[in-house]
């Protein structure tokens, strides 16, 4: 349902990730149809999907352009292919980095466009994320990142959208779900940040955009929906080793220097006795893979420590690690 282009439209392309969810990215991909901005390019990046997913969706929306990757490159990585394609475009003004789970509304991108294109200053745009039509319940409306205890608090989350944060204005994190980047801030900053997997990429990237001297924008016009579940919660062993490497990665990129090995010392103290407390309580609460052992995630989070200076997260880190774990079990 795009509309008719015209010179004041910049052109924004779109970069999404298709890691085996058929059906998810497909429902993404129809939203992406009805949107009315005028003079917007999709990109579908395969990572490497083993069940055929993305050879389906190429065939159902021949429209959009598909990039197959060889093997599962993870978020960043796999979105920098997205990138460096959309950026051999001379005339590609944004990229927009779109979750596979979210589905837009469909005039979601005219006014954050509109307002990073009034102000020079503005580097990346964020929206109102919210988790379904149906509840109207925020999953992210704005939010920071806390360096120290290394974490993000996204403003909203899991509050009924009643109009409180319809304010628009700077905020402190983008996430990778919705984010609107300028391509003069990919050519001056660089892709996104590939030391990490899966996670954290988004927090590294936006304080990296503001301590380049760019302005981070809520724009609450912004919308999409996304359901957020699925693996972002799936607590693993594997899982739990990535987020614990990526931790350590970020804390000792961004904390002021000489304070990471006090950080870490705190880190592997809460890990060994409070932090068997939370995931214990966090299992339980969620329900989550009750075949899990607590012991397990406590294997990952001591293996996270001894690999922290090892080597960059890639899918082959994670298989090797899944391999000692099975060694450890016997």
């Amino acid at each position: 349902m795009m509309t008719k282009k015209t010179i004041n439209d910049p052109k924004v392309y779109t970069i999404i990730l298709n890691w085996n969810n058929y059906e998810d990215t497909k429902k993404c991909l129809e939203s992406l149809q009805e949107a009315t901005y005028p003079n917007l390019s999709v990109i579908i990046v395969d990572n490497a999907s083993d069940d055929e997913s993305g050879k389906r969706l190429q065939a159902e929306f021949p429209h959009f352009r598909f990039i197959f990757n060889e093997k599962n490159l993870g978020f960043a990585r796999g979105c920098n292919v997205g990138i460096r394609a959309a950026l051999k475009d001379e005339t590609c003004a944004y990229v927009l980095l779109l979750n596979n789970d979210a589905v837009v509304t469909q005039n979601f991108l005219e006014k954050a466009v509109d307002v990073a294109e009034r102000n020079p200053l503005i580097g990346l745009v964020g929206g109102k994320i919210l988790q379904s039509p149906q509840s109207r319940k925020i999953w992210y409306a704005g939010g920071y990142i806390n360096c120290w205890r290394g974490q993000n608090v996204n403003r909203g989350f899991d509050e009924t959208d009643d109009g409180r944060y319809d304010t628009p204005g700077e905020t402190g994190f983008i996430t990778g779900a919705l984010m609107l980047i300028k391509r003069e801030v990919i050519e001056r900053v660089g892709l996104l940040p590939e030391e990490y997997f899966f996670g954290v990429e988004e927090w590294d990237y936006s304080l990296t955009v503001q301590r380049a001297g760019y302005k981070l924008h809520y724009v609450p016009e912004f919308i999409i929906y996304h359901s957020a579940d699925g693996s972002h919660w799936n607590l693993d062993p594997k899982f739990a080793y990535n987020s614990f490497r990526n931790k350590l990665i970020f804390q000792e990129k961004f904390l002021p220097r000489g304070l990471f090995p006090l950080w870490k010392r705190i880190f592997l103290i809460y890990g060994k006795y409070l932090g068997r407390l939370k995931r214990q309580e966090f299992i339980e609460k969620y329900d989550l893979n009750k075949d899990v052992s607590i012991d397990d995630l406590d294997f990952a989070f001591g293996q996270a420590i001894k690999d922290h200076k090892k080597n960059v997260l890639t899918e082959e880190t994670l298989t090797l690690f899944e391999e000692v774990l099975r060694r450890r079990k016997g």
